[in-house]
């Protein structure tokens, strides 16, 4: 045995010596090349996928939880924010990277040409820089800082860079900002891009998807530059085709009857019935004085001072505790210890409405739009949005936007002394209302809450407690206002992990 491996040995030697004298790699041409595949990736299965990702940026159980609108039976830690770091590499290494393979493809003089069967080579460049925004909207406003300007540049075969820097949020907002108008403006109607399942290539509906995520950003600023804020925000509005108005026009991404495109709701039931209605959402969807917050399970409530009708929507957030037909919101944030106490016959599991199969993922909502236009001109950065020019009238066209978008029936909600439009509490008002018709949009209402924030009111609208048994070391009233970034940046990216830990303060 060791004679002929002696000889394999000499043998293999010899054959590379001749390969080595006879010719040189360049010789073997087209040996290893499958003539069957192609050796450029098909930027419409490209798309595809990109776009199969959105649902993350919604329906992610995290952020849910943070905005309080679901709540553990079981497995409580994530109601305490156990998890304080979270790894961004799915979006960059997935999503983001995808879409930047279809910018440099499109952007090449040797690909491009082959990439317009999928549609114009400036549509699918500019499809792929609003999905890219949207992304990096989503991983900042998680995150803070992260890496941007140089995150995709180890694709790019010139310059290789595999230790991004961190850029800061601000640039970022800026960035996109001023990608989104660009988009907007390069887009044409014919030529539409392939492969686009959110829209099905009507590219007038790309522009409103990156004017409703440029006005949503521009919002989310008014505290740290109102200027630009106010700025974007009419640039976005008066754009062409402008934002999502009507229930017609929401943004949404539709899962299907089948295991590869379901909800993830649905699947999750599938394993475990433990995701409940969070109390600090159903109590406040109960409320007529304060006093009375036992509505009868069609919504309608039970006995008090006051015939006020309950939330509407309550019946379709939620299901009626099976013990006695009432909607019965968890306590948020108990030990795992209580939680097991309480038996799931007694609470509202998440409503069936919610977790079908097939049921849809909203992306930007006309309920939401009109809570931002009410928002900004609360804030005297607008006169009028969508034909209505005062605060009230927007207030109100967003809760009766967000009742048809349920298919439930206001009835006399708006009299609720709650609700009814106060313009000495119009911002907490309008942050509430939004916060309840932005239901399970989970990291996005965080956001937005986070944005009501501050030193002198930091429980925000609505003014949410942290859990009673946090396990985080800290944040604002102990409800998390950041993730803690991936250890393998930590690990691999060290020197500008540390420098933006230092120039956020958390050094």
């Amino acid at each position: 045995m060791k004679i002929i491996k002696n000889i394999g040995s000499k043998f293999l030697v010899v054959l590379i010596g001749v390969g080595l004298f006879s010719c040189s790699l360049s010789d073997f041409g087209d040996l290893n090349v499958d003539p069957n595949n192609t050796t450029v990736p098909q930027t419409n299965n490209l798309l595809t996928q990109a776009l199969r990702n959105l649902p993350g940026t919604r329906n992610a159980s995290t952020g849910s939880l943070y905005a309080q609108y679901i709540a553990n039976s079981q497995y409580t830690s994530a109601d305490n924010y156990q998890t304080i770091t979270f790894s961004y590499n799915g979006w960059y290494n997935g999503p983001l990277a995808d879409l930047q393979f279809i910018i440099n493809i499109n952007s090449d003089p040797e690909t491009a040409p082959g990439a317009e069967i999928n549609g114009s080579n400036a549509n699918q460049i500019a499809v792929a820089q609003i999905l890219q925004s949207y992304f990096y909207l989503h991983i900042t406003d998680r995150w803070g800082d992260i890496p941007y300007t140089e995150a995709l540049q180890a694709f790019n075969a010139e310059s290789q860079i595999l230790t991004p820097a961190f850029d800061r949020q601000d640039a970022i907002y800026n960035d996109i900002f001023t990608t989104l108008a660009n988009a907007v403006n390069s887009i044409s109607t014919t030529d539409p891009v392939v492969g686009d399942i959110l829209f099905d290539g009507d590219m007038n509906r790309w522009k409103q998807f990156a004017n409703s995520i440029r006005a949503t950003a521009a919002l989310r600023i008014r505290k740290a530059d109102p200027a630009k804020g106010a700025a974007e925000f009419n640039a976005a509005i008066s754009a062409d085709q402008g934002v999502v108005t009507s229930n017609a026009e929401n943004i949404v991404y539709q899962h299907l009857s089948e295991a590869n495109n379901q909800n993830a709701w649905y699947a999750s039931f599938i394993t475990r019935e433990d995701w409940t209605v969070a109390a600090p959402l159903l109590d406040y969807m109960q409320i007529d004085t304060y006093t009375n917050p036992h509505p009868k399970a069609d919504g309608s409530i039970s006995t008090g001072a006051m015939d006020v009708q309950a939330d509407p929507r309550i019946a379709v957030y939620a299901n009626p505790a099976a013990d006695n037909g009432e909607y019965v919101g968890m306590p948020y944030g108990l030990t795992e210890a209580t939680a097991g106490d309480i038996n799931n016959i007694y609470i509202s599991l998440l409503g069936d409405a919610m977790r079908q199969q097939d049921s849809p993922e909203y992306l930007y909502h006309a309920a939401q739009m009109h809570f931002a236009a009410a928002e900004a001109l609360r804030l005297g950065w607008i006169t009028s949005f969508n034909g209505m020019s005062s605060v009230q009238e927007l207030y109100e066209a967003a809760i009766g936007a967000s009742m048809d978008q349920w298919g439930v029936d206001i009835g006399n909600y708006l009299s609720n002394s709650e609700v009814a439009y106060d313009a000495a509490r119009a911002q907490e008002q309008i942050a509430t209302q939004k916060w309840i018709a932005m239901y399970l949009m989970g990291y996005e209402s965080w956001f937005e809450w986070r944005a009501t924030t501050s030193a002198s009111n930091p429980k925000g609208y609505p003014a949410l407690d942290a859990a009673a048994n946090a396990q985080n070391p800290g944040g604002n009233n102990g409800i998390p206002v950041r993730q803690g970034y991936p250890t393998q940046e930590r690990d691999l990216n060290g020197d500008n992990y540390d420098a933006a830990l230092s120039a956020q303060g958390f050094a």
